[in-house]
């Protein structure tokens, strides 16, 4: 059989219903401006499309339309992911490349080398599934619900062709499709100050109002819905949270406090001294200075000191 080189019209929905959608940039993770199903400038084929639309790069504010991401999602999964899949694994089942091209388009065509396409490519489907779902399944060091989900999808799409178009999508356009998925999100909610209760994976008024209230700080869509923007702006906050955390203890660690210091600019390496201490600072630098002085007049007078003549 020949090898498949093209999604099909199953496989793109499946990706889409993945990806998500959204209408307007939003930053992902990584800070990246993104669009559509998770289009970004990275992409070839989107680049030039969007400058060849648009004529400018993406960026916050620009828009497109459902119908347009969909025409743009077939470009990249046929010329870009679709390719490399055709190239590593030469799938000679639809449900196989659609699966493949899934997997490749959320975690880059290098992922085509890892154990679950070696496995694919060598026609051994039981163990690529059992390897896929464990695989990627991590951003930015923690683990996420909705690439656990997104990964059994997949295995299963591979497997048994099963695409779960009739299903609800569980991925990041997900609110309220898994317990699993919810508790996820309000334990985000939670470590930033805005979920209070419990982590239930219960759906009710506080989960919303704790959705919404983050969304109207992070000047988002105020829609209770926890899509691909909400879910970046959340992993982004922890970030931040995370580094201004290990700063602030780097700092006491290393002695620093709120003491004011005496800033001084300029190239080079300079030592700051806390102004509390500065009249400690001039003292023991007085000190100094008078022993250094004491020892030089000792040895430059040391012969009248002691009543012998100092040979020159």
């Amino acid at each position: 059989m020949n090898a498949i080189t093209t999604a099909s019209v199953e496989g793109v929905f499946f990706i889409d219903r993945r990806e998500g959608f959204v209408s307007r940039t939003y930053l992902c993770p990584a800070g990246v401006p993104t669009i559509g199903n998770g289009f970004t400038m990275g992409s070839k084929v989107f680049a030039a499309y969007w400058m060849a639309t648009r004529g400018h790069a993406l960026r916050m504010g620009d828009t497109i339309t459902r119908d347009e991401s969909l025409k743009i999602l077939r470009m990249i999964v046929d010329e870009e992911y679709g390719r490399a899949v055709a190239r590593t694994v030469a799938p000679t089942k639809q449900h196989h490349f659609d699966g493949a091209s899934s997997m490749a388009l959320n975690c880059g065509t290098g992922a085509l080398n890892w154990r679950w396409a070696k496995a694919l490519a060598a026609s051994d489907v039981k163990e690529c599934g059992r390897l896929l779902r464990t695989t990627g399944v991590t951003a930015n060091g923690r683990r996420l619900q909705g690439l656990v989900n997104r990964r059994e999808l997949e295995a299963r799409l591979i497997e048994v062709a099963d695409y779960a178009l009739g299903g609800p999508a569980i991925m990041v356009d997900s609110v309220s499709t898994s317990s699993a998925a919810i508790k996820e999100y309000q334990g985000m909610l939670a470590k930033l100050g805005y979920y209070k209760g419990k982590i239930d994976g219960f759906r009710g008024d506080k989960t919303d109002t704790a959705i919404e209230t983050f969304q109207r700080d992070k000047g988002l869509k105020i829609d209770g819905v926890v899509g691909p923007a909400t879910r970046a702006a959340l992993i982004r906050a922890l970030d931040a949270k995370a580094t201004n955390n290990s700063t602030a203890a780097a700092a006491t660690a290393g002695g620093g406090g709120s003491a004011a210091t005496d800033q001084v600019t300029g190239s080079g390496d300079i030592t700051q001294v806390p102004l509390d201490m500065l009249p400690d600072v001039l003292m023991w630098g007085a000190v100094a200075v008078g022993i250094v002085l004491g020892a030089f007049l000792v040895l430059r007078y040391r012969g009248k000191l002691t009543g012998r003549r100092v040979p020159t």
